[in-house]
């Protein structure tokens, strides 16, 4: 039997030195799930976030923040360009059915003052865009409607116009969500999540005419909901708790606030420059950035640009 002795238990137990040089470059082998893992989650938690037990108001993860902002943009975009397509297809049908009605018109086969009735599933079978003048019964039993060739000239020479795609200082219209930061006006002009209305916390205090046009368009709302920030939550909560109290139900707290948004998704939510209180701890060494180093956000004055919608590049 091997008998260790206590010199051997000691040397087992001997922690290893840590270099500071390296100490923030991160194993990319996933182990499982540990105690190490589990500590590093509960000083997040407890670094970037303020939970208390007594709560009335919900919260929202930034990563869920994310794709709904995601959700809405996209969306947008989808629809704009849908529009434009149909303003396309609308224009040309619209060139043909002139270009019948002119032929028509050279042939002589159409009486004056007569309309042209046009059956749809005839139109698409046939290989001709002539206009036939015909009975109006079978229309009328298929529920197909009466087309004035007076009208068509008119659509032939005034087609409907191209939908003009909207600025980035333009919100989005009927957009589910509305973002509020509750910081003061200067913080706002700093820096601030694109899409998002100022609304000072300082404007609760007052006895009248508390809430902003915003949010009273938004207040409980049917498939809308109201979401504040401010940058790591020592504002939001108490805000947070005061619109709930005042019967703001739909409302939802972003977690960690700017600071913990920015970490995860170092570009493209953010316009202006991130505030000291929430750039991200610079590692100790001068050691180039991989793929696990957080991206180092520029601490620049430059003021936030009035940018209600985002771009592509954006997202």
């Amino acid at each position: 039997m091997v008998t260790l002795s206590v010199s051997a238990f000691q040397i087992m137990n001997k922690k290893i030195p840590e270099n500071p040089k390296y100490k923030h470059v991160q194993s990319t082998i996933d182990t499982g799930r540990h105690l190490t893992k589990y500590m590093k989650k509960i000083e997040d938690i407890r670094a970037n976030y303020k939970y208390r037990r007594d709560e009335i108001f919900k919260r929202m993860k930034p990563t869920t923040f994310a794709q709904l902002v995601s959700s809405v943009c996209i969306t947008c975009y989808v629809c704009t360009y849908m529009l434009s397509m149909l303003a396309e297809i609308v224009g040309v049908v619209s060139k043909a059915f002139g270009a019948c009605s002119r032929q028509e018109g050279k042939e002589g086969s159409k009486a004056e003052g007569t309309r042209s009735w046009v059956n749809i599933g005839a139109f698409t079978q046939q290989s001709d865009l002539c206009l036939r003048s015909h009975s109006p019964a079978p229309e009328v039993l298929s529920g197909m409607g009466e087309v004035d060739m007076t009208a068509m000239d008119r659509a032939t020479h005034n087609p409907p116009p191209k939908p003009q795609v909207a600025k980035i200082d333009q919100p989005y219209k009927n957009s589910p969500c509305l973002v509020l930061d509750i910081r003061d006006e200067d913080s706002f002009k700093q820096c601030h999540i694109i899409g998002a209305y100022n609304y000072p916390s300082a404007m609760l205090s007052r006895s009248m005419n508390s809430f902003s046009k915003e949010l009273l368009e938004y207040k409980n709302a049917v498939g809308k909901i109201i979401i504040i920030y401010d940058e790591d939550e020592r504002l939001a909560p108490h805000a947070a708790t005061t619109l709930v109290e005042r019967g703001v139900d739909n409302l939802f707290m972003l977690s960690g606030g700017m600071k913990v948004l920015s970490q995860k998704f170092p570009e493209g939510f953010v316009t202006g420059s991130l505030p000291p209180s929430c750039q991200p701890a610079q590692p100790e060494g001068k050691t180039p950035r991989t793929k696990n180093t957080p991206r180092a956000v520029p601490t620049d004055n430059t003021p936030a640009t009035r940018k209600m919608r985002f771009t592509p590049d954006d997202i």
